[in-house]
Parts: C-alpha cells; sequence; structure tokens
C-alpha cells in the first residue's frame, strides 16, 4: 500500500490500478467502475460510426474538440452540424470547435443547484454590451474590474459592488468581495450557440437516436459489456475493431434486406 502512495504521490495522480494502469474509476449507470471512455461520432443520415477514439478521462468535457476534429477530416470541405449532450460542455472546447463550416447544438450545463433555486445563476445576470457591465436579477450594476488569461483565452472579470446593502449577498455568492462575473472574449459566440439549439430543439432532441443507438447495439444485442484486453492502446484497438465491425454489418443488412434501407 504504501508503494502505491508513494507512486501516487510520484506521477501526481489520485488514483491506481494495479491490473491496468491505464484504466480509471469513472461513473458508469449511476456507479463507479474501472473502466474507460469510448467516444464516437456517428452520421445522421446512415448511422455509421464517422470516427471512434478511447480515452480514460473520467469526463466528456475535454473531448468535444477532438471528436468535432476527427470529424471534419472525414468531412472535409463540407459545413457539418454537430450534436451534442450536455456532458460535454466547455466554453474553451467550444470555441476551438464552431467555424464557418461548423454549426454546434450543445445545451448549457445546469448551474449549481443552491445558484439555481435562488435564483442567482449565471443564466440569470444580463450583459449590458453598450455599457460594458452585467445586470444582475436584483438590477444591480456588476461593472468591469478586470482582464484575465485562462488556458490562452482572455476574459473579463465583473464585480459587483452592492452586495452590502442588496440584502441577497448569502443567496447569491459567498465570496467576501461580492458576486463576480466572468466573460470570455468569444462568449457570443457561446451565448449565440445557445440561442441557436433553444430554436433547433428538435433537431437536438434527435441526438440521442443518433450516437446512443449503437452504444445500444453493441451492448445489448451484442452483448459486448467489457473489454477482453488491457492497456490504453490496446482498448483502443479493440474498440476501432468492435466500430468496424458495426459498419459492416450496417452495411451489409440493406443489401440482404432492401426493405429495411
Amino acid at each position: 500500500m504504501q508503494v502505491i502512495k508513494e507512486e501516487l504521490k510520484e506521477t501526481g495522480e489520485n488514483q491506481l490500478c494495479v491490473t491496468d494502469p491505464d484504466a480509471k474509476s469513472m461513473k458508469n449507470n449511476g456507479k463507479h467502475e474501472i473502466c474507460y471512455n469510448v467516444q464516437t461520432a456517428v452520421d445522421s443520415k446512415y448511422k455509421l460510426i464517422v470516427d471512434c477514439d478511447t480515452v480514460n478521462d473520467v469526463n466528456d468535457q475535454g473531448q468535444l474538440s477532438n471528436m468535432a476534429h476527427k470529424t471534419k477530416q472525414v468531412f472535409r470541405d463540407q459545413k457539418t452540424t454537430i450534436v451534442a449532450d450536455t456532458g460535454y460542455y466547455n466554453y474553451l472546447e467550444i470555441i476551438n470547435v464552431v467555424d464557418e463550416s461548423t454549426e454546434l447544438f450543445i445545451k448549457p450545463q445546469k448551474g449549481k443547484q443552491n445558484k439555481v433555486a435562488s435564483g442567482f445563476d449565471k443564466a440569470n445576470f444580463k450583459y449590458d454590451s453598450r455599457n460594458d457591465k452585467y445586470i444582475c436579477p436584483l438590477s444591480y450594476e456588476l461593472p468591469f474590474k478586470w482582464n484575465g488569461k485562462q488556458d490562452g483565452k482572455e476574459y473579463r472579470r465583473y464585480t459587483c459592488e452592492a452586495f452590502d446593502f442588496c440584502g441577497q449577498k448569502e443567496s447569491c455568492t459567498s465570496a467576501k468581495g461580492g458576486r463576480s462575473v466572468t466573460r470570455l472574449s468569444d462568449e457570443e459566440v457561446i451565448e449565440q450557440i445557445t440561442e441557436n439549439t433553444r430554436k433547433q430543439s428538435h433537431i437536438y432532441k434527435q441526438r440521442g437516436h443518433i450516437v446512443e443507438h449503437p452504444f445500444g447495439t453493441i451492448k445489448r444485442h451484442w452483448g459486448y459489456t467489457y473489454f477482453l484486453t488491457r492497456g490504453l492502446a490496446s482498448v483502443g484497438t479493440e474498440t476501432k475493431l468492435i466500430w468496424l465491425a458495426y459498419n459492416l454489418k450496417r452495411t451489409i443488412l440493406p443489401l440482404r434486406y432492401p426493405q429495411l434501407a
């Protein structure tokens, strides 16, 4: 046990699987399991796997640009619409994905439960572009304070000056200096994507039918619920073979049964 603790300290990791060092403990179907995170991009017309990847990130927040770029390599010089679930929502990732030929639909994650319940979630703060300030739900102003930089992206920070007398500080923030809101230099892109997703909700609702169906097929119909190999490289190869088989079966079936095409 001491050896493992020392190894974790040296590597900076917070977990280690002794049977497969590349695997991680992840939340899966409501419980934690030692596993890998399989990513897929699925074509909405033919329901074929465009590309896939196997990672050991414990969540999807850092995978949006990874899979989007793989998809755009396949659909070169074509306008692409990408639909991703809330688990991929990450400001920096979203900005890295969207360009003139790429449209993105994705719903923002819900704010902290206590902020949502109290009405002081960031979504309820309105940005006044003319005067470069935010307005809180109680109509108090959050003027611009200073510029910052995070992961290579510039942002502006706005801080409330009325927290001493607004009467709602405890519901709004625990910060001694009052509530602050940050705004990325490309935040207009984020706001436009949120609005487009809301307007095109009928397209967004198709996401589950498109991308989740293949997982259901290989897990429930094929009974493939675990990997046979160990190590990220081997598991990644195994994943690609699984999806290759899926695409082949998906392609062959209409040839045998045209009525299913």
